[in-house]
């Protein structure tokens, strides 16, 4: 006769077994108490405390699994290769590999580890529930299944077949090894008269059931709990609970085994709503409670984050009312929305959590890390792999390590070395001609440190490299990475690691001790599996890989006071008091996915239809967590039932069906919709105080409504903060909460003016450069950045911009000089080739190293540049030749000391700078800037304080006395090369006239007489010229008399700039055009000022339009 025992309380079941293996012992009568796999460990913990012997020898807590494994060892069966989960897994993804030819539905599939698992499942349910091959041909030959269920269900059978033949003569699984200690039961006599107690089992399968059924026949004693409220079995006519329907089919499956003796061990619950909730959850006519609940509790937030935030402040005001963290658990209904979220917010209320999971080793920081590694080798070390390996923390890389690192990374990344690049020496070795000086010295410096982590790299690795692409026996791989893992640099790194988290991250430390082991074991395992069968590197990582993903890491919960975090599958969150449900939403709860991997819904219906008895899919997946959760309740005293509104990604959420279930059976439930942080709340958590304070300065400041006991509260708090912090000392480098408080409130991004001290040092000169003052005029922090701090960006392997600027230039300025003083009209195209090659090599070579010049992108690029270069000497060929000017000087500096005077500002400061190319004829002179960026004069720009350069090469040139020169141009010149996009037909002439218009000088000219334009153009006809651009209403040409007036406006605009510079002001003041146009929007330094594009409106300078030479002119009247 088998005892059931029966209670709606597992945890009286349990405690009625401890008992009676108790009486067992003092009878001298050997005990198995048999648990499922994850309960072993707490069943073990729970029984020995609830007995009154501290250690037994004639009792045993264990799993099928080990019980197995003692009675196979008791008979000395002949052993073979046992196959635990994460080997099945293993085995399984080779075989799908090996297959993935003949599968169509479930090709592709090996590189999928939750359909291995559920894959994995489905073959032991085939064992265990005696699927045989008449089970697959009937599905097969059915008529009326649909084509897909035929084809998987013949996919399966092939996978199936596979799998079994590479079991033969080598592997046994857990289902095997059942079967065939069931067919040797009778030969155990040292089972006869034995205890077998069978406890917090859902379902047994049939093989399992045959089992209990041979111990049986020897005379064991058999004893099954179920947890069940007794009186639904005695009358489960009248009850419409159907979450009890898998726990009937469990006694009517144990019943076909031998006579039954129920024992119940029902408890009393004095809790009245609680024990009400539990007799009509769920029930299709439940009965009301009309009472007022006093430990239930529904809560509705506004979002995730309110949720999670509400929970935390009840939590408090649970913990004041004398509870304990650990009495207290929290069921969160989805893990992805509400893990985090629990972290980060019960973290900065520092409110003590552990989460009860099993986390896969693949989520591990150490795994992470050595999978990283072995990537590396693998997928040609990609960038993602390489930073995940270095920046671990994990590896000794010597003294300094982090400082070498970060500049190993910032090289590899600024330079975009990838791939087998790391091998080649070119460019990892300094290009001594290019670098002089301290450069040279900085440059050896840093690529010493980027060598030395380097060198590690490739030492580590080489030996798994040399096999990467070959296909060698499977174990000869694994021993070369076990050897990669075993290398003391690694171990080292591990062992470092582990010391510095074993103080404050002792749950991290315990779950890294497991991971040598448990990595080892599937190395083993692999070469278990595989042999010396032939597999390249690829293979044995994706079989590592699917291996770690496939092995969890369980926890045992610290002996501290916590709040135990978990799901509706966790059993040990039935210790605690107080249960909060959260996520009780339509979304969440039940989940939605109900469905199984291999078969669904639909399937499983079609198949029942036609009789096919699947077994072990009657149970439903929901049901199994409204079962859960009813156990849950049996143990609680106060529940909470919490849902949100909105989840984080903002998508609508309404209650489940289950608390609309629950309204229904309580009609004067407490129920709680709390939309804002209300005071009842609020006072327990001093951060939601703060922001609650905020909010309502904030407020009073934007003039809303703001009730008295609102103002009251503030005043009252701020005065709380304010004589708090006087109590105590802090130190001078902090803060006290008040004075933080204050400071948080009247934040701002703009930035207060330098101290006169910093601004001395920074800027204690009077030589300036007309770049710099264009600079400050369009935002004077970015200038401080620029010219103060002297921010340097990271140089890149792609040649930029500016290099292609320098490039231009460089070359431009060699023609020129190459040009003066030859006849220009009888220069052959063959001659000025060979002149624009020379001098582009030049310039390559003294702007680049040889490494970015050698580049296959880079070639790429400045061949580019190259033909646009052609071009662009062509071109200035043909506009020196339509005009009287002719090329004089080349890089002129002007300055104190140069060829040019230096620019007066005001009576301290003045300008210095270079020109391109100055052109002469007899004292006229033009002036040249080389452009490579399609820049158009715009005389606003002028006035505001930008396109300043033109105007001050000529009071430059203007102000060298000895000479007497009369400037009567000065032109931005482009050598821009860009597409186009042209609306007309193509033809050579259009590209042409295109090309033209692209190229033609552009500035400001000063018409001293009629004939100053035909001197610029031969061909000038008064209105148009095709060497320069004349703006409309010809507001870029000037008389002598108003170019004066512009000179005084230029030289006091600058000098005020100079003074703000000199003042150390940093203002946030980004000049703006339009909406669309405005200095930062492509500024490299948004991420330091913090400017908001949004917010910082009113720190814009937008651009004056309405200044005029008439209005400055009747300014400096006026002075």
């Amino acid at each position: 006769m088998i005892k059931v025992i029966m209670s709606k309380f597992p945890e009286e079941n349990s405690l009625y077994i401890y008992k009676d293996i108790e009486k067992k012992l003092e009878k001298k009568e050997k005990s198995f108490l048999i648990v499922p796999e994850q309960y072993t460990l707490e069943s073990d913990m729970d029984f020995i405390d609830s007995i009154k012997y501290k250690s037994v020898m004639d009792a045993k807590v264990l799993s099928f699994s080990s019980l197995i494994s003692y009675i196979s060892q008791r008979l000395s069966l002949k052993k073979h290769e046992n196959l635990n989960q994460v080997s099945k897994a293993i085995l399984l993804t080779s075989v799908l590999d090996e297959i993935d030819d003949k599968l169509k539905l479930f090709s592709n599939k090996a590189s999928d580890i939750d359909f291995v698992t559920s894959l994995s499942d489905f073959i032991s349910n085939i064992k265990e529930y005696y699927f045989d091959i008449d089970f697959f041909d009937q599905i097969e030959n059915n008529e009326n299944l649909d084509t897909m269920t035929k084809l998987k269900f013949k996919e399966i059978k092939i996978i199936y077949d596979s799998y079994v033949k590479k079991l033969e003569n080598s592997y046994i699984d857990s289902e095997d090894e059942l079967s065939i200690i069931k067919d040797n039961i009778k030969y155990c006599d040292f089972l006869k008269n034995v205890n077998f107690y069978f406890d917090k089992f859902d379902l047994l399968s049939d093989l399992k059931l045959d089992f209990i059924r041979e111990l049986i026949k020897i005379g064991a004693k058999i004893t099954v709990s179920i947890s069940l409220d007794s009186k639904y079995y005695q009358n489960h006519f009248s009850n419409d609970m159907e979450i009890f329907d898998q726990s009937m089919r469990f006694v009517e499956s144990i019943k076909s085994l031998d006579k039954i003796q129920i024992i119940n061990v029902e408890k009393e619950s004095d809790i009245l709503d609680i024990n009400h909730l539990y007799e009509n959850f769920e029930k299709y006519n439940p009965e009301k409670f009309w009472d007022k609940t006093s430990n239930i509790k529904i809560v509705e937030s506004i979002s995730s984050t309110n949720e999670i935030e509400n929970m935390a402040l009840m939590i408090e005001r649970l913990i004041r009312k004398g509870y304990l963290y650990s009495d207290i658990s929290i069921v969160i209904a989805n893990e992805d929305e509400y893990e985090n979220l629990i972290r980060r917010i019960f973290s900065r209320m520092n409110i003590p959590i552990f989460i009860d999971k099993s986390q896969k080793m693949t989520d591990n920081h150490v795994i992470k890390t050595w999978l990283s590694l072995i990537r590396l080798v693998v997928f040609n070390f990609r960038k993602t792999d390489l930073e995940a390996f270095i920046r671990s923390d994990l590896i000794d890389f010597g003294e300094n390590s982090l400082e070498r690192v970060l500049v190993f990374q910032n090289y590899m990344n600024t330079r975009k070395i990838k791939g087998s690049m790391i091998f080649d020496d070119k460019y990892f070795t300094l290009d001594e001609n290019f670098y002089k000086g301290q450069i040279k010295e900085e440059k050896k410096e840093e690529l010493a440190k980027v060598n030395s982590i380097r060198k590690i790299i490739l030492d580590l690795t080489n030996d798994l490299y040399e096999i990467s692409n070959k296909n060698i026996s499977a174990s000869d791989i694994v021993k070369k990475i076990f050897n990669l893992i075993d290398n003391e640099r690694i171990k080292s790194g591990f062992n470092h690691y582990q010391e510095y988290i074993k103080e404050n991250k002792i749950e991290i430390y315990e779950e890294n001790k497991q991971i040598w082991d448990k990595f080892i074991t599937i190395l083993e395992q692999i070469v278990s599996i595989m042999k010396d069968s032939k597999a390249n590197l690829r293979k044995i990582y994706k079989l590592i890989q699917k291996a770690c993903e496939a092995t969890t890491i369980g926890l045992i919960p610290p002996a501290i006071d916590q709040v135990l975090i978990g799901d509706f599958s966790r059993d040990r969150i039935n210790d605690r008091k107080i249960k909060i449900f959260v996520g009780m939403t339509d979304i969440y709860f039940p989940e939605n996915n109900n469905s199984d991997m291999l078969i669904s819904e639909n399937e499983k219906t079609s198949l029942e239809k036609e009789g096919f008895d699947l077994k072990i899919y009657k149970a439903k997946k929901n049901d199994k967590i409204l079962l859960n959760i009813l156990r849950m309740f049996t143990s609680s005293q106060k529940i909470i039932f919490s849902y949100s509104l909105i989840n984080k990604n903002n998508d609508p959420m309404n209650k489940s069906t289950s608390i609309s279930d629950i309204i229904n059976i309580f009609p004067n439930i407490s129920y709680q919709k709390i939309s804002t942080g209300k005071f009842d709340l609020v006072k327990y958590s001093k951060d939601l105080l703060d922001m609650k304070a905020y909010q309502i300065l904030w407020d009073i400041k934007e003039k809303k409504k703001v009730s008295e006991i609102e103002k009251e509260f503030v005043k009252a708090y701020l005065q709380f903060k304010k004589d708090f912090s006087k109590n105590f000392e802090f130190n001078i480098s902090k803060n006290s909460s008040y004075d933080l408080f204050i400071k948080g409130f009247t934040y701002s991004n703009q930035k207060d003016s330098l101290d006169s001290e910093i601004s001395k040092k920074l800027y204690n000169k009077n030589r300036f450069s007309v770049s710099e003052i264009e600079s400050y005029a369009r935002c004077p922090y970015k200038y401080f950045i620029n010219y103060g701090l002297r921010a340097q960006k990271n140089k890149n392997l792609d040649v930029d911009m500016m290099e292609i600027g320098n490039i231009v230039h460089y070359n431009m300025e060699n023609i020129s000089k190459d040009l003066r003083g030859i006849d220009i009209k009888n220069l052959d195209d063959k001659k000025l080739e060979s002149l624009v090659k020379e001098n582009f090599e030049k310039a390559i070579e003294n702007s680049l190293e040889k490494m970015r010049a050698n580049d296959n992108k880079n070639k790429f690029i400045l061949s580019n540049v190259y033909g646009s270069t052609q071009k662009s000497t062509k071109k200035v060929l043909d506009q020196i030749k339509k005009g009287k000017f002719q090329i004089d000087g080349v890089e002129e500096k002007y300055g104190k000391g140069q060829k040019y005077p230096e620019v007066y500002v005001d009576d301290h400061n003045y300008l210095e700078g270079r020109i391109d190319r100055i052109d002469r004829f007899e004292d006229f002179v033009r002036i040249i800037d080389y452009k490579t960026g399609s820049t158009e004069i715009n005389i606003k720009y002028v006035f505001n304080g930008i396109q300043l350069q033109l105007f001050v090469y000529m009071l430059s040139v203007k102000e060298k006395k000895s000479e007497n020169l009369s400037p009567v141009a000065s032109f931005y010149l482009p050598l821009k090369d860009e597409v186009q996009k042209i609306d007309d037909p193509v033809t050579k002439k259009t590209i042409l006239d295109i090309y033209n218009k692209k190229t033609k000088m552009n500035g400001l000219i000063i018409k001293i007489n009629e004939e100053v334009l035909k001197l610029l153009d031969e061909d000038f006809d008064g209105k148009k010229s095709d060497i320069f651009k004349i703006s409309r209403g010809k507001v870029n040409i000037f008389t002598p008399e108003e170019e004066e007036i512009l000179e005084k406006f230029i030289k006091k605009l600058i000098s005020n700039y100079i003074c703000q510079i000199k003042d150390g002001n940093i203002k946030l003041n980004p000049l703006r055009e339009n909406q669309n146009t405005y200095e930062c929007k492509n500024c490299e330094f948004k991420s330091i000022c913090k400017f908001d594009y949004t917010i910082d409106q009113d720190k814009f300078r937008d651009i004056n339009k309405d200044i005029s030479l008439a209005k400055i002119k009747k300014e400096l009247s006026d002075e």
